[in-house]
């Protein structure tokens, strides 16, 4: 086999996108790829690399460029930190066709497309490190926060607070994990004329609900400012904007946000303490219009 078919193209989008269809919240570009590595039986050519895409074996060409027109359809989007997941719009539209092929027709068109205009795709895949550098780094990140334990993530949070100008007034001790409130701080020393600020670190490995989120602000006072910190993420249903709920306002800060007030924050964290999170940028070319 020396080419790939329409057929094998729409059926490795297929199972893809069936794969989102039952994960409202998404997946990682990674975890996707390997779920179709390892669902279907791929030929060695399929395993095997296009000269121009030395970074990506074909059937994850396919998926990546294959996906393109849906993202531009407003079907798929894909975040900043690699994590994909269909739209309700994309949900919508997939009721509105009569078969699955109309819908993935014109996915398979624009790879066929892509595929046929030598200096598109040349230019497309040049800048492919930049795709396996920003997934590998969130990959890394996020292994590295998943083996942290609760006292570690509340020490990690604490530090973060101290550099956005907060007192931490009271930490949930470290015996004790899965706590409704896990750090307690205010904006002034001594809590005059200050918000409390109270702080909940849900589990690191699940996303986080409206229904975790409403719980969380039950258990505020009138005066407080809630801060919900999800490693895990959200629902698509919740925003990063603040959440009002029952007259509290809870700030939501996922994995992405809280990594980049890290780094918009480190030169106010001492050495010591930013090595219990050390990030170091690494410059390459990124040329625009990446995948």
């Amino acid at each position: 086999m020396d080419e790939i078919t329409f057929q094998r193209i729409n059926e490795i989008l297929r199972i893809m996108f069936e794969l989102l269809w039952f994960e409202p919240q998404g997946l990682y570009a990674s975890e996707i790829i390997r779920y179709v590595q390892t669902t279907i039986p791929l030929t060695d050519f399929e395993t095997g690399y296009y000269p121009f895409a030395p970074y990506s074996p074909r059937y994850e060409v396919i998926i990546r460029v294959g996906t393109i027109p849906l993202v531009r359809a407003g079907w798929l989007e894909k975040t900043n930190n690699g994590r994909w997941f269909i739209t309700p719009a994309g949900r919508e539209a997939v009721k509105r066709f009569n078969n699955s092929e109309e819908f993935f027709e014109m996915s398979v068109q624009m790879f066929q497309e892509w595929k046929s205009n030598e200096s598109l795709r040349l230019a497309k895949f040049s800048i492919s490190p930049f795709n396996h550098a920003v997934e590998y780094s969130w990959d890394q990140i996020r292994q590295y926060i998943d083996i942290l334990e609760t006292r570690d993530l509340r020490d990690l949070v604490s530090v973060l607070l101290k550099a956005l100008g907060c007192y931490i007034s009271w930490t949930a001790p470290d015996n004790q994990e899965n706590q409704p409130i896990d750090l307690v701080g205010y904006l002034h020393p001594l809590g005059i004329n200050s918000p409390r600020m109270v702080v909940q670190i849900a589990n690191k490995s699940v996303v986080a609900t409206k229904e975790a989120v409403g719980a969380f602000s039950a258990i505020l006072t009138p005066k407080d400012v809630g801060i919900y910190i999800s490693f895990g993420g959200f629902a698509n249903d919740l925003t990063e904007a603040p959440y009002v709920l029952a007259n509290n306002e809870v700030r939501l800060i996922d994995l992405e946000k809280f990594v980049k007030l890290w780094v918009e924050n480190q030169d106010k964290i001492d050495p010591e303490n930013r090595s219990k999170f050390p990030l170091k940028p690494i410059y390459f070319l990124s040329f625009p219009e990446h995948l």
